[in-house]
């Protein structure tokens, strides 16, 4: 049993992780957009690059619901956006 979690109830569900990988598109401002990520507390990691898409973006959301709100934000500032949920990280430390 966890700490803090009462016989018979279960645990909090873990928040959920997606990965965005974003395209600017329509004239849509890199700086704006940034600021957008650097403004959005469901953002944990965001990183420019160069290839296919300009930026993946890590969120992290309590529900489905804030998932889909936080992405249609990204959209709302020039993104066009594919989503990938995460379901668990790989511990590389077990090496």
């Amino acid at each position: 049993m966890s700490v803090g979690v009462l016989p018979g109830s279960r645990p909090p569900a873990s928040a959920l992780e997606a990965l965005v990988r974003v395209r600017l598109v329509g004239g849509a401002d890199h700086e704006r957009f940034e600021k957008h990520l650097r403004a959005e507390s469901a953002v944990v990691d965001a990183w420019r690059l160069a290839g296919d898409c300009d930026y993946e973006v890590r969120l992290r959301c309590p529900t489905l619901a804030g998932l889909d709100t936080a992405v249609g934000e990204l959209r709302g500032v020039g993104g066009d956006t594919a989503t990938t949920l995460v379901l668990h990280r790989v511990n590389l430390d077990e090496r």
